[in-house]
């Protein structure tokens, strides 16, 4: 049940974001165990960001999800997503921040888990 949302200074087209949108629901399932079918995702592209006194290329990218992730995955899903963005996008790993967002409370189709 993850959501992942990422605001970047860059413009996205509609197949950039299908591209990474396939792709973050690979790096969740292989980082945090959390089923492709159960990823969304959301895009704010051409933010207005400053990172280190300057508004070049640049992403904030939170990934909240149900249940606490382990340390591990959170780290390798940091690499990836870093990776990911620097390839994709030619945004720096070092301009990229992921934030997590864990909770014990969900819900979906008109219930909570």
């Amino acid at each position: 049940m993850p959501f992942i949302n990422t605001k970047t200074t860059v413009s996205l087209s509609d197949a950039g974001k299908d591209t990474l949108t396939a792709a973050l629901g690979r790096i969740t399932r292989e980082c945090l165990g959390k089923g492709e079918n159960w990823v969304m995702t959301g895009y704010e592209d051409n933010a207005d960001l400053s990172f280190q006194g300057s508004s070049g290329p640049a992403a904030y990218i939170e990934v909240k999800s149900f249940g606490t992730p382990s340390s591990s995955g959170t780290s390798k899903m940091t690499a990836e997503i870093c990776a990911l963005f620097e390839k994709e996008l030619s945004i720096p790993a070092d301009r990229i921040y992921v934030s997590y967002y864990p909770t014990g409370m969900w819900g979906w189709n008109g219930s909570n888990f």
